[in-house]
């Protein structure tokens, strides 16, 4: 995995921690701003009322409405009381008949009352109003004045303008954007210190990265053959992979923490991370084991050994002869990946990185979709690499490859050598794709093949769109060098496909259609007992 720079990673941690800092202040200083004011505005009616309320109830203000008229010593106390409360405007002392006894501008007293909404307070009531006094608009509220008999003799009415109150929600605004600013500031330092310290400790990769790196790594590691096992300085079991879980016959939860020496020692009886040989023979006879020293910082951290079944190691000899349809298969594969490490370096030197983020994600979700079947069915690890190889070149030619759901074949075939299934369907496959790649005209480019593996028998079938094959040319089809394209040198590998079912007593049956399609289908019954032997025999059971 090539390790990204600082303007993959840095910023985009240091964006995405910006955002979300950001849209959490943001929804913060929302509520808090609404509760503010809304607190503010709920405050200023509560002193408009407690105000209006407590003169109306006072003695003095009573006995100056039946005078008909404030006394000095009462104007300077309501003088002072409007002076000390910043969210008083007006406050106003009225008769029965609306003429003020008191008004905060001096020159208006004994005037009429303006607004017109004091008929209900007249009535005996107690009410906000909004109005257009002499000051504007305004947020009012009355409370009536009655004497000993109820009887209303008056009304006070302390109101706010509306002016006031917008600029006091105006103040609160501008201290919460200084708020937002500062706030604002301190999350971009907090990103920018987090992001640093993110970069720090994921070496410079992307966290994305990372996980697909641990996904495809841990997905290898337990596709191999060998049993893989990490041990720390003092042998206890650090990991384990699939391999190891099945020669050691123990799951890898219960394997962890152990001392591998509960499970395994070398021939000697002695601890197989003390020995310094590279291959040797241990305690269980089907069992070769490597110890690598894990080294960090010219260090060593523990040691990694390699379990290597013996039986398994000899049946790998024999594939060497299948390598031509293996490196086939890894050609066009290196080939498919070399073109998208293209598009990710065009689309990241033109500085599209949410692009090549996306176009990443396409290709691993349509590369998992297509490769699955394949790696769930096909337990032969050589059989399946030229299948997803095969496959891989197919799609580049824009053929389909869709292998069949009921298809299953095992770690070792009990009727082919890993070889043999190699050549049989390295050579099927190679022949479904020129018969398709020879079509004129446009039509389906489809290979469907199913590999069908169980106690009664082993069926491959491949059946695809292509140009198809006459009488003639299937008569003559499995001699030796017969080519339907004439060129020297090839006609061999149904030749030697041939071979190998009747070596193996299976049969191949041959359904074509001129301009439409082939299908092969090649089925055998007999076991290949003779190079599994006992070995092969006592593993079955």
């Amino acid at each position: 995995m090539k390790r990204k720079g600082i303007s993959s990673v840095f910023f985009k941690v240091l964006f995405i921690s910006i955002s979300v800092g950001f849209l959490v202040l943001l929804a913060t200083l929302a509520i808090t701003l609404k509760f503010s004011i809304a607190t503010l505005h709920e405050k200023n009616d509560n002193t408009l009322k407690a105000l209006a309320i407590s003169l109306s109830q006072s003695e003095i203000v009573k006995e100056s409405l039946m005078q008909g008229t404030c006394s000095p010593s009462l104007m300077s106390f309501i003088d002072s009381l409007i002076a000390n409360l910043p969210t008083m405007s007006v406050l106003t002392i009225a008769d029965t008949n609306s003429i003020r006894l008191y008004h905060v501008v001096h020159s208006r007293i004994g005037q009429p009352f303006v607004g017109g909404d004091q008929g209900d307070c007249l009535d005996g009531k107690a009410y906000f109003s909004n109005a257009v006094g002499t000051l504007g608009l305004q947020r009012r509220f009355f409370s009536p004045v009655m004497d000993a008999d109820n009887t209303v003799i008056g009304f006070v009415m302390a109101s706010t303008t509306i002016s006031q109150s917008q600029e006091f929600t105006r103040e609160i605004l501008r201290a919460y954007f200084g708020l937002a600013i500062l706030l604002s500031i301190i999350s971009i330092l907090f990103s920018f210190l987090t992001s640093l310290f993110i970069q720090k400790v994921l070496l410079g990769f992307s966290p994305f990265d990372l996980v697909q790196s641990y996904l495809k790594q841990n997905e290898v590691l337990n596709a191999l053959t060998e049993g893989v096992i990490l041990v720390d300085t003092t042998g206890n079991i650090q990991l384990a992979n699939s391999a190891s879980e099945k020669m050691l016959g123990h799951p890898s939860d219960f394997l962890v923490g152990k001392t591998l020496n509960m499970f395994i020692q070398d021939i000697k009886g002695g601890s197989i991370i003390d020995c310094d040989q590279n291959n040797f023979p241990t305690n269980r006879p089907n069992l070769l084991a490597t110890c690598l020293p894990l080294k960090e910082r010219k260090r060593t951290n523990g040691n990694i050994v390699i379990l290597t079944d013996r039986s398994e190691a000899m049946r790998n000899a024999e594939q060497l002869s299948g390598t031509r349809h293996i490196i086939s298969a890894l050609r066009a594969n290196s080939h498919e990946f070399m073109n998208k490490l293209q598009v990710l370096s065009g689309l990241l030197q033109m500085n599209k990185t949410n692009e090549a983020q996306e176009y990443i994600n396409t290709v691993s979700a349509l590369h998992s979709q297509s490769l699955t079947p394949f790696l769930k069915l096909i337990e032969n690890t050589n059989v399946c690499a030229l299948l997803l190889g095969k496959l891989n070149n197919a799609r580049e030619m824009n053929i389909e490859v869709k292998l069949l759901p009921n298809s299953h074949l095992s770690r070792h075939s009990p009727y082919l050598t890993t070889t043999e299934l190699i050549t049989i369907i390295g050579n099927l496959f190679e022949n479904a794709i020129e018969a398709i790649n020879a079509q004129i005209s446009e039509g389906l480019r489809n290979i469907t093949l199913q590999i069908t593996e169980d106690n009664t028998g082993l069926l491959i079938m491949f059946s695809d769109t292509g140009i198809g094959m006459t009488q003639d040319i299937i008569d003559h089809i499995f001699e030796e060098g017969f080519s339907t394209k004439g060129q020297k040198g090839r006609g061999y590998g149904m030749y030697l496909l041939q071979k190998l079912v009747n070596r193996n007593h299976g049969t191949i049956e041959i359904d074509s259609d001129p301009g439409y399609g082939t299908t092969f289908t090649i089925i055998f019954h007999e076991k290949n007992r003779e190079l599994y032997g006992d070995t092969y025999n006592n593993n079955r059971r």
